[in-house]
Parts: structure tokens; C-alpha cells; sequence
């Protein structure tokens, strides 16, 4: 290996030492002029086609990602489109339900459902097709049309929810009558519904409304609990009470609206 070192340095020598001297030389230079002449306009041409090339293939780079970018805006739009027709679809249809349910002129969200289990014996609490997954939360009011007032969420699953209605024993409801405007308590008896807690001064009339008070803060103000059946006033008990009568039959309902509070 060592002994090629010095061919190899040597040749090397010779080949740049030939390079300079013929390039150096008339001959040469004037070889490379008229090679530089005869390819000046094919290197022109070439550097035009080259650019063209590159304009074009610019301008189809271009064309695809605004193709691309066209093909999402659309898609885009679609679904914006898409939303906005299921928006004002939801916005009418609250706005039917709560004409439905008297409560058009307050700013609340109704939502309907249909009821798929039921408590037939006593009517104290029933299962909706409608969950977590609807919007429906724990504590949200129950109504039938008219505003009558049914219960309150008290369980909710994913596509489910569970209705304690207001016939059950732990049901309480602030209250007051329409007309003469006197206050007590709307309390669930399992099957049937009292008004408690009335002044012994105060006898509401047959046939009057009662109505949830909102004093509770658990109840939406002037739904419809019932009417007055039936006015029992003892000289032995510290309040009167009365019967309440129940304007929808909790056995023959098929449907019902939620109301946010």
C-alpha cells in the first residue's frame, strides 16, 4: 500500500498540471467560447422551459390545495347548515311546547318525552325515554300539557330518567291558591294529594285552582297543582286542609314535557 502512495500522488500531479496548461492555451479557450456560443440559446431555452415547469407545477400544487381546502369549506358549511336547521328546528319546537304548556311568555326549555314504565298501582313514579344524554338532569320539573304539574326528575341514566310524581309521600310543594291567594302545602299521600299547612282563618273555595308558589325555591312558580275538592277545618288541629283534585289521570298519560328550572 505504501509503495502506490507515491504512483498515485504522482499522477494526480500530472493530471492538474495538464488541466491548467490546456486551459490556459488559446486553443482551449477558444473551444470553450464557441462551445459557450453555440449552447447560450439552448441555455436560455432551457432555463425558460425550466421556469415554465416550475410556474405550472406551482400553479397545480396550488389548484389541489385550494381544491382541497374548497372540499372543506363545503363540508364545513354543510354541517354549520346542518346545525342551524336542527337549532331552529329545537327553537320551534320549544317554542310549540311551551305555547302547549301556557308557559310561552317565560324563558325556559322544554323538552318532551314519552313514558315507557310505569308505577300502576299507586302512580308515584314512572320511567321517560328520555337521559343524560337529552340534557335531563336531576331535579328538572315534570309537566303535562296545560302546565299541569306531574313530578321531578329524581334519577337519570343515559337514555332514561326516572319521575317521582307529586302523589308520592316524600312530595312537597309550596302552594297557593289562584284567586284567593291563600298559601300551604301540596303534599303526596302515595295515592292522592292534600293542601296542608292552610291559616285556620282561611277557607279557599271549591272549585278554586291551586297553584305551586315558588316560595320554596324547589317549584316553578304558578304551575298547576290541582283544584279544590274538598275543605276539611277541625276546631281540634292547628290548620285546615283540603282535597285536591286532580286535573290529568296519571294512568292514562303517554306523554310529558321537562322543563328547566
Amino acid at each position: 500500500m505504501n509503495k502506490l502512495t507515491p504512483i498515485v500522488f504522482f499522477i494526480l500531479l500530472l493530471l492538474i498540471l495538464s488541466f491548467i496548461f490546456f486551459s490556459q492555451s488559446p486553443q482551449i479557450l477558444l473551444a470553450q467560447k464557441l462551445i459557450n456560443e453555440v449552447l447560450r440559446p439552448f441555455e436560455s431555452s432551457i432555463s425558460i422551459v425550466r421556469n415554465n415547469l416550475m410556474f405550472w407545477q406551482s400553479v397545480i400544487l396550488n389548484l389541489k390545495n385550494i381544491k382541497k381546502m374548497n372540499e372543506a369549506l363545503i363540508d364545513e358549511n354543510l354541517e354549520l347548515y346542518g346545525k342551524l336547521e336542527k337549532l331552529s328546528e329545537l327553537q320551534k319546537e320549544n317554542r310549540i311546547l311551551r305555547e302547549q304548556l301556557n308557559l310561552s311568555k317565560q324563558n325556559i326549555i322544554v323538552k318532551s318525552a314519552g313514558i315507557i314504565g310505569r308505577d300502576f298501582q299507586s302512580n308515584r313514579a314512572f320511567l321517560i325515554n328520555k337521559g343524560s344524554n337529552d340534557g335531563i338532569r336531576n331535579n328538572m320539573i315534570v309537566v303535562a300539557q296545560g302546565g299541569m304539574l306531574i313530578g321531578k326528575i329524581i334519577d337519570t341514566s343515559y337514555n332514561t330518567a326516572k319521575v317521582r310524581t307529586i302523589l308520592d309521600t316524600q312530595s312537597r310543594i309550596a302552594a297557593i291558591t289562584a284567586d284567593s291567594n291563600i298559601s300551604g302545602l301540596a303534599r303526596g299521600l302515595g295515592s292522592d294529594i292534600i293542601f296542608d299547612l292552610i291559616a285556620k282563618n282561611r277557607v279557599p273555595e271549591i272549585g278554586e285552582l291551586i297553584i305551586a308558589s315558588g316560595a320554596d325555591g324547589l317549584w316553578r312558580r304558578n304551575l298547576i297543582i290541582g283544584k279544590v275538592k274538598e275543605v276539611k277545618s277541625d276546631d281540634s288541629q292547628v290548620f285546615n286542609t283540603a282535597g285536591i283534585q286532580m286535573l290529568v289521570n296519571f294512568q292514562e298519560l303517554t306523554d310529558v314535557f321537562v322543563i328547566d328550572q
